[in-house]
């Protein structure tokens, strides 16, 4: 087995291979050779063109079907209009999957196209397959995955009305839809069934593929060929928070013509966007749950985008993309998105905003790619000082602007009672599993002062303009998902910085004070260490397969390998890698969420990758819902979020008050809620109804602010409320519209 470049060892390859035949065949351990595998016969299994004439297998740029004339009840021969349609469909077909891509570079598309015809061909002859009476059922017009039943599909499509076809091919601006649109549609996507169902998973022999042997799995920067093509000028602008280092780079992005700000956060995107448009400066917004384009009188978009780092759009030329919180790279669960955006992103100038400690790691990357590189350093912008002595009388100790930092829901909805109970403030409460906008609006409450004291989790780290005198921190240990550790330096600088971010409240100074305190002295003698500490450099960058890299390397297993198969696969040859610059995003995470849909056949592969980045949250009732969801995509159907059975019946201005409908119910409902605005964005045709969902969203936000504000015990002090039948407020389904 000839793997080149790919570096996937053959004794990996070879046991997984074992495992999956011996799973498959039920074949006993050592009753078969293991070099079985390496019989290219059992590798690689090649189209049958049973009705493809000999002529059309070496030349393929012919659009017309050679069909007899004497068959008289032929559809082709009989109807011009359907003939016309089908020979301009397929050549236009022609043009935009094979003419502009190099034949020897992709010749496994060409296997696609000559497939393709071969279904044609055997339909044409078949007067079954030409029925007249057949209706369509719309999730096969959305999305053909049946080769086998184009034909018929193809004869038919005009019984499905226009205003169905004007939503699937997004022709809002016009009635005029033609037949030939409607052939092009169908055939486009039937090619791209053909090809990620059919014909990839049976290529399985690197010297069969395209050109996958030409890359190096265990070096990411070789992944994005296109940003290799070009020397980048690498700009950093590194500095603790509060220097004003996105201050600079967005300068630099409101002069030029085409550029992009990746933000950690939707609403620091719209942050930014927010500020452009205040500024007369024409920009769009691009999330992950929001799209909105500027477009001018004619219709034109505008040249800048503000948008979540996710989002970015790899391919596309910029002259400036900025990339915020860098250091965001080694992050285990959302890492790879800043990495493979900082390797990828095709723009003549990258500017890079974030803390000291990524520095070596940036350096070591651009060694890699090549560009060329400028370091800009900055100081902090105001004084930041850790008191000498433990917050007086604890909680009772604390005072108008402070900011008391723990690292659970219940720990933080406790102190938000105890400290309302005991003092005469009033406190507002940030965590991460809060609505953003629930966030923003408790930021926005404690920075006009009308809340005295905010208690906070390490979502206040980034993403939140915050009028913070002091932070407090109650512990300096968290938990990392397994046990509780101590905190890193850079954590708590990133932290304890978000004190004195802007004019302090407490001195006529025009530098902002901060100050860093907490409740006990162990803690204390903690937070002072890792603030005077040296800066901690970071090691690795978190990265992920691109689609092509796994369509590539999925060439090299069996049909029906899992896609969890792979992914390992690529994380062990990374682990090898003699650098270890790289590593894969968290697998126990992404496993956990695969697992969900995995076993849906009618996914494909391609898109189980893209799904297993969906933002789910470990919640029981997000994951029953998006497992749902993914029924949808795998059934093809097409639904609004209100036909799901989930209870969005909770939605209702009864439940504010009552106590058994807990926090952590809304906040699973939001996650559902962003969930299908997530996926609406990915596949429209399947989530449609915004309007109802966004209606569903926004009363789902109230609902927790005013829960919030109305807090009288602690909802995560004892096992929360799970809805089922029966437990639904008596209310119209409908009632949060």
């Amino acid at each position: 087995m000839h793997l080149a470049k790919f570096k996937v060892s053959a004794s990996s390859l070879r046991s997984f291979r074992l495992l999956v035949f011996v799973k498959k065949a039920h074949y006993h351990h050592g009753t078969h050779d293991i070099d079985l595998f390496h019989d290219k016969n059992w590798i690689v299994r090649g189209p049958k063109f049973l009705h493809l004439p000999e002529s059309e297998r070496t030349k393929l740029d012919i659009f017309q079907f050679n069909i007899n004339r004497g068959e008289s009840d032929n559809v082709y021969l009989q109807d011009s209009c359907f003939k016309d349609n089908l020979d301009k469909a397929m050549q236009f077909i022609y043009n935009e999957k094979l003419s502009s891509l190099d034949a020897k570079q992709v010749p496994i598309k060409n296997l696609a196209w000559l497939k393709l015809r071969d279904s044609i061909y055997q339909q044409l002859k078949d007067p079954r397959q030409q029925s007249q009476t057949y209706v369509p059922p719309i999730s096969e017009i959305i999305h053909p995955s049946s080769p086998n039943n184009l034909v018929p599909l193809l004869i038919n499509c005009n019984k499905i009305n226009n205003s169905i076809w004007k939503a699937i091919l997004k022709n809002g601006q016009s009635n005029d839809i033609s037949t030939l649109d409607k052939f092009i549609h169908i055939l486009q996507q039937t090619f791209d069934h053909t090809y990620e169902q059919n014909i990839l998973p049976m290529m399985m022999n690197a010297n069969d593929t395209d050109g996958a042997h030409n890359v190096d799995i265990t070096n990411p920067a070789e992944w994005f060929s296109e940003a290799r093509k070009i020397r980048r000028h690498i700009i950093m602008h590194i500095g603790p928070t509060n220097s004003g280092k996105t201050y600079r780079a967005l300068r630099k992005l409101k002069s030029v013509d085409r550029g992009y700000y990746a933000g950690p956060l939707r609403l620091l995107a719209r942050e930014v966007y927010d500020r452009f448009q205040n500024e007369k400066v024409r920009c769009n917004l691009l999330t992950g749950e929001e799209v909105i384009r500027d477009l001018d009188d004619k219709g034109n978009p505008a040249g800048l985008t503000s948008g979540t780092v996710e989002m970015v759009p790899i391919n596309q030329k910029f002259d400036v993309v900025v990339l915020d919180e860098i250091q965001m790279m080694s992050d285990v669960d959302r890492g790879w998105a800043w990495t493979n955006a900082l390797l990828g992103v095709v723009s003549k100038e990258v500017h890079l905003c974030g803390e000291k400690s990524v520095l070596p790691l940036v350096k070591s990357i651009v060694k890699m790619t090549g560009d060329k590189l400028t370091i800009n350093e900055y100081e902090r912008l105001g004084k930041l000082t850790v008191e000498d002595k433990p917050v007086v009388d604890g909680i009772k100790g604390l005072r108008k602007g402070d900011c008391v930092v723990a690292f659970s829901k219940k720990k933080i909805l406790d102190l938000k009672l105890k400290i309302e109970k005991d003092t005469s403030l009033k406190v507002a409460v940030i965590y991460g599993s809060l609505p953003p906008e629930t966030r923003v609006q408790q930021a926005s409450l404690f920075n006009k002062g009308e809340y005295d004291v905010m208690v906070a989790s390490d979502a206040i780290g980034m993403g939140l303009n915050l009028s913070i005198d002091r932070v407090v921190f109650t512990t300096n240990m968290k938990y990392n998902g397994e046990e509780l550790m101590e905190m890193t330096s850079s954590q708590i600088k990133q932290i304890g910085g978000r004190a004195g971010r802007f004019k302090s409240r407490s001195t006529s100074d025009d530098i902002p004070q901060g100050f860093i305190t907490s409740f006990e002295s162990k803690v204390l003698k903690s937070v002072r260490k890792a603030i005077e500490s040296p800066v901690e450099y970071l090691k690795t960058a978190v990265t992920w397969p691109t689609d092509e890299i796994c369509a590539h390397l999925m060439t090299q297993f069996p049909p029906g390998t899992p896609a969890s198969a792979l992914l390992q696969t690529i994380s062990d040859e990374l682990e090898k890698s003699s650098d270890k610059l790289f590593t894969l995003s968290d697998l126990k995470n992404k496993v956990k969420i695969i697992g969900l849909f995995e076993q849906m056949e009618d996914i494909p592969f391609l898109d189980k990758l893209k799904l297993s980045n969906a933002p789910v949250k470990d919640m029981p009732m997000v994951t029953n819902a998006f497992t749902k969801f993914c029924e949808t995509i795998a059934k093809r159907h097409t639904r609004g979020l209100l036909s799901y059975q989930l209870p969005f019946n909770l939605l209702n201005y009864n439940c504010i008050p009552n106590e058994s409908y807990s926090l952590e119910v809304y906040e699973s409902l939001y996650n559902i809620i962003t969930l299908y605005f997530w996926l609406s964005n990915r596949y429209p045709n399947y989530f449609i109804d915004m309007e109802s969902a966004r209606d569903m969203k926004y009363f789902c936000e109230m609902i927790i602010f005013e829960k919030l504000d109305r807090l009288k015990k602690n909802p995560y002090a004892r096992k929360p409320f799970a809805p089922t039948k029966g437990h639904f407020p008596s209310s119209k389904r409908r009632s949060h519209t």
